[in-house]
């Protein structure tokens, strides 16, 4: 079973109270979607403890088939595995033996129940059983550079995000992409392509801020080329568009010492950089939207920023919205979260650099 430390019980029992306490919001007008409020069942992580239960970082997650929710841990060079019953675990360590880590940088878990992580450091893809036990690389000969976020399609495919240097259409760039490998070092689709070297430094950077991409396991990939509008395009696996959900909506534009941080910030970050040419300007207007992924009835969730008490979710269905759910806040600022749907159901992740790791696990109740 899930680990819940006592500390983060009393968290959890906050947010289902707040669940139960929260059924007078009824007053859903005639037409609207269904709306639900999410409540943590479970939780992972303490501040302090064990080798298991503390986390160093959460630096990828992804859903298994069997349920299991995996956990990969940059800092502490291993995977955490959540299983729906039974006990959380740990396993891989860093090394540069065969299967250890150097640089893991994102992990998913393919149909067959392998699972794969990235490594930037080893140049490859490594492949794992169920137990974390290690198969062997996925890509027959080694990459410059591995995709650095995965996704799963089946159980012999993978969509991957990367940053290389590479001839396209007769042109030769470094090019930002999204891509399709059916177990191949070779792309077999692309879905986004973009020319860094003819965008330029900053202006580049300006357009990472702004992209996103999901791949769910039919080979569906979803594309927001700028998360500051609600704007999402779905493709089918071959890469042609299957549809797209647009809603209208106010873009929130960044306060000028909101501004001036993310300037400090980048080129700090950009201080060893030679290529950088200085003079960032990050992008004026705020995130507004973020894939969170496609749950086991196949509906896309997207979440929804701008609100300040609140996480607030929209879940549809080949363009249709089916229902809106949100998720309270209860202490007393709101963490910086990474949300996940799948197998394991749906996951939220404190990522909030002034706090500690750890992962909550959440059922929905429809609010009446």
């Amino acid at each position: 079973m899930r680990i819940a430390p006592e500390y983060l019980i009393v968290s959890v029992l906050l947010m289902s109270s707040a669940c139960s306490s929260d059924s007078d919001r009824s007053g859903e007008i005639d037409g609207y979607p269904p709306r639900y409020q999410l409540c943590a069942v479970d939780s992972f992580g303490v501040e302090t403890g064990d080798s298991i239960s503390m986390i160093g970082a959460i630096s990828s997650i992804c859903h298994h088939p069997n349920g299991t929710l995996v956990i990969l841990d940059q800092p502490a060079g291993c995977l955490r595995l959540i299983p729906p019953d039974g006990e959380p675990r740990r396993a891989l360590r860093n090394g540069s033996g065969p299967g250890e880590l150097q640089g893991a940088q994102a992990v998913c878990a393919l149909g067959d129940g392998r699972i794969l992580i990235s490594d930037y450091m080893k140049m490859n893809l490594m492949t794992y059983d169920a137990d974390a036990n290690y198969l062997g690389d996925y890509f027959p000969t080694s990459r410059s550079d591995p995709p650095g976020m995965l996704w799963a399609v089946d159980s012999s495919s993978i969509v991957g995000v990367d940053l290389d240097g590479m001839t396209i259409d007769g042109v030769t760039a470094g090019f930002y992409y999204c891509a399709r490998y059916d177990s191949d070092i070779d792309v077999s689709e692309f879905y986004y392509i973009m020319n860094c070297d003819e965008l330029g430094y900053n202006d580049g950077v300006r357009k990472f801020e702004v992209l996103e991409f999901y791949a769910d396991r039919q080979g569906m990939v979803y594309l927001v080329t700028d998360n500051t509008l609600y704007s999402v395009d779905a493709l089918n696996p071959d890469g042609s568009l299957a549809y797209s959900i647009e809603l209208p909506a106010d873009r929130n534009r960044k306060s000028a010492e909101q501004i001036a941080t993310e300037i400090a910030e980048f080129e700090a970050f950009a201080v060893n950089d030679r290529a950088y040419p200085g003079g960032y300007q990050p992008c004026p207007y705020d995130r507004l939207i973020s894939i969170v992924g496609v749950d086991i009835e196949g509906r896309l969730w997207i979440e929804r920023f701008g609100s300040g008490d609140t996480y607030d979710f929209d879940v549809w269905e080949e363009g249709t919205l089916r229902y809106t759910a949100v998720l309270p806040v209860v202490d007393e600022e709101k963490l910086e979260m990474t949300f996940s749907v799948g197998e394991a159901g749906i996951v939220g992740a404190v990522t909030d650099p002034y706090d500690y790791p750890r992962v909550y696990f959440y059922e929905k109740q429809q609010i009446q």
